[in-house]
């Protein structure tokens, strides 16, 4: 009966939920999307569909179960994601101090409600949820109107960039995994108290991981955005405080130029212009050249061309000769 309704679900989701745009995280970059922010990683261009193969692979196939970096937990060893896969380079793209804030942007292209939670596992090469969920970040800033369960964050707003604060542990690490996790809320299932609504039971989950560094010196002022900067605090940790309002939107990808886009969109244009007048010249002209020469040489040769069909007539209704052509009386 349970898996009648979870495959009920998953259909409903599927007729419900056809876009294929959902979220990233953007700071600090996931191995995803951390080729759009200036770092040398392969360019993954569906870095906001990092949802575990899908609801019905997820929860149908797989029981439920994902790739730490929202690769498919079915998927060919090392995932994608993960470390060794194609975007899992290792490369550490922010560094932070021990106990710090940590300034966390989400770029959501289809908000299906629910909440973000973060960890962090030291073991950037074996990393196992087990070690993810042992080392949840707490929320720092709370939301209004949110009963919050201390590392959970409910993004209400739609689709936008949401920035969060978050407190990093006291440990120092030379390469650790930020994960990112996005629990959906938008789908129908049974609720622990026995009835049913939206946002129970099995949701849509999002993954995605971020290589970082946490040590005991000043943050490396060469690893931190531009709009941030490092407050030491007199303790043991420092801060990244934003120097000016976050953007509403992620900045454009280093690669993104303008005046290439506008040469494209001229080049596009001209080639369709240049299509449709070779399809004009080619029924209009040509085929008006050639019933042109037809019809010359039709009237040079005296005859129809093509030959006429000959009048058909009618018999009478007596069968009398008279209602028959003149060539064909008796």
């Amino acid at each position: 009966m349970e898996t009648r309704l979870l495959f009920f679900s998953s259909l409903i989701f599927a007729v419900l939920e056809p876009t294929r745009g959902h979220g990233r995280l953007i700071e600090p970059p996931s191995r995803a999307s951390a080729w759009r922010y200036g770092f040398d990683t392969p360019h993954d261009y569906n870095d906001h569909e990092s949802y575990c193969g899908g609801f019905t692979r997820q929860w149908i196939k797989n029981g439920g179960k994902c790739g730490v970096c929202g690769d498919a937990w079915d998927s060919k060893k090392p995932r994608a994601h993960e470390y060794g896969g194609t975007y899992g380079q290792g490369v550490i793209v922010r560094k932070y101090g021990v106990g710090g804030l940590m300034n966390v942007r989400v770029e959501l292209t289809a908000n299906h409600h629910g909440y973000f939670e973060f960890s962090i596992c030291p073991d950037f090469k074996y990393t196992t949820q087990a070690c993810l969920d042992e080392n949840k970040l707490k929320l720092v800033r709370p939301q209004e109107g949110v009963d919050h369960q201390g590392s959970r964050y409910f993004p209400k707003e739609g689709n936008k960039v949401y920035e969060m604060k978050y407190r990093l542990p006291k440990r120092t690490c030379k390469h650790c995994i930020l994960q990112w996790r996005y629990i959906a809320g938008n789908n129908w299932g049974n609720c622990p108290n026995g009835t049913g609504a939206v946002g129970c039971g099995p949701q849509e989950e999002f993954r995605a991981c971020a290589d970082i560094t946490i040590s005991g010196k000043p943050t490396d002022e060469a690893m931190v955005p531009p709009d941030v900067e490092v407050v030491e605090d007199g303790e043991d940790y420092n801060e990244l405080v934003p120097l000016i309002d976050t953007p509403t939107v992620p900045p454009k990808p280093s690669h993104y130029n303008p005046i290439s886009a506008i040469v494209v969109a001229v080049v596009s244009f001209l080639v369709a212009f240049l299509a449709l007048f070779l399809l004009y010249f080619h029924f209009y002209r040509v085929g008006s050249a050639v019933r042109d020469f037809l019809k010359k040489r039709t009237e040079k040769s005296g005859k129809n061309f093509p030959p006429a069909v000959p009048p058909r007539s009618r018999k009478g209704s007596r069968g009398n000769e008279e209602d028959l052509p003149v060539e064909t009386r008796g």
